[in-house]
């Protein structure tokens, strides 16, 4: 029988005894998995979190009562624009799938790695001989972005320090508000006019040309209904995967075992990544609201409730992963949910994969002996991705790849 009592939890996720802190985050996560189910947290006005892996799972592909058509941030702001296709439903949200999931399937997302390994290592060559850089400021957060603009959108290599800094912007911890709301019009304005640019151009087959040439609900979108769509794709993409590239390298300095697994055989980094995805939770949880009274675990819902869904407390979950507290990169099968579940799970996911598997190999490859700088302060704001925005590096030097002038 349905109950109406709620465990009750001071969950939030934006605290920031939880950024930083990787084993008060954990604690804080395996403790809300263990007191339930279905919790609900007095934060943010109030909000319901789901924290095991058999309900966050059926959450996610129950899009008919976990609606995210009203937004997927906690908390929720309901002046920012809302974002498509991640907060879009079904039937639209098909249309939009339709539209763009050609371009990220695996094979298509394939094709992309020379050039990622190239923009990779010409960013590596502008800081190799020095023997030290902030493998977050001066790689992961340039190199995400640059293979974002370049490779999906179609944006001359010039034009991505510019568009680069729009995006970082954004995203930034340490931005007023009134920053970030600048940067986010700049950046709409500057996709309009690539838009238009674009509409003058070849077929490139690229995101921007599905765009152009899709449909959404039987019609052809205006351009100001594809900003939205570039801007996610921009954003959600750097904000999580550079991260991950962040934590990944973490990992390799604090564990030089693993740095050695990644020197073992292709298909071994890929599950290693696989397994590192899981483990790290870098994007721990987005929200919907309920469109119906709904049971989950016994706990009844009413209509109209946000409700997070715990992706951290879903990926070490015992009931579905042995010692999950524990790396294993030989971990098969690993049914994560680092790019979640269901109809709006990550489109982008082989895209970021990829990215992340040219990053990990290129950074073991060329920067031999990485280890935190001493006294390295790491940066790491809190959010509902846990960041890593600073981090400070030392390695053995070595030559650029390319020629600098050839860089200019």
């Amino acid at each position: 029988m349905a109950s109406d009592s709620r465990i009750r939890v001071d969950f939030d996720p934006w605290s920031t005894r939880l950024a930083g802190a990787p084993e008060e985050f954990w604690a804080v996560m395996d403790g809300l998995r263990e007191r339930g189910p279905v919790l609900y947290s007095t934060a943010h006005g109030g909000f319901w979190i789901i924290t095991r892996h058999a309900e966050v799972l059926a959450a996610n592909k129950d899009w008919e009562t976990f609606s995210s058509a009203q937004g997927v941030s906690l908390p929720h702001n309901p002046d920012a624009p809302l974002l498509a296709p991640i907060e879009v439903d079904p039937p639209c949200h098909r249309d939009w799938r339709k539209m763009l999931n050609p371009l990220m399937s695996p094979a298509a997302v394939a094709g992309h790695e020379p050039a990622m390994r190239r923009i990779a290592s010409d960013l590596i060559d502008e800081f190799i001989a020095a023997g030290a850089c902030d493998l977050a400021e001066d790689f992961a957060w340039k190199f995400v972005p640059a293979a974002l603009f370049e490779l999906l959108l179609g944006v001359a290599p010039e034009e991505v320090p510019y568009t680069r800094g729009l995006a970082h912007l954004v995203v930034s911890q340490g931005a007023t508000q009134e920053e970030q709301n600048r940067a986010f019009a700049d950046l709409t304005e500057w996709s309009l006019k690539h838009l238009r640019w674009r509409t003058t151009q070849p077929h490139r087959g690229d995101v921007v040309d599905a765009l152009l040439r899709g449909e959404v609900g039987g019609r052809r979108l205006t351009h100001e209904e594809m900003v939205p769509a570039m801007i996610l794709l921009i954003v959600a993409g750097m904000d999580t995967t550079s991260n991950s590239i962040g934590d990944i390298a973490l990992h390799m300095i604090n564990d030089p075992a693993l740095a050695q697994l990644f020197g073992d055989n292709e298909q071994s980094v890929e599950q290693i990544v696989e397994e590192l995805l899981r483990y790290g939770s870098i994007s721990f949880g987005l929200s919907r609201v309920t469109t119906r009274v709904t049971e989950v675990a016994g706990q009844r819902i009413p209509a109209g409730e946000r409700v997070f869904l715990l992706w951290a407390g879903a990926n070490r979950d015992e009931r579905v992963f042995a010692r999950p507290d524990r790396f294993d990169p030989a971990r098969k099968p690993n049914p994560h949910m680092a790019f979640g579940a269901g109809p709006h799970r990550c489109m982008g996911a082989h895209f970021a994969r990829l990215m992340l598997k040219v990053a990990v190999t290129e950074i073991h490859t060329r920067l031999p002996g990485l280890r935190l700088q001493a006294g390295a302060h790491i940066d790491q704001p809190p959010g509902l991705v846990r960041s890593i925005r600073s981090l400070p590096v030392e390695f053995e030097p070595g030559e650029p790849c390319r020629p600098v002038e050839s860089l200019l």
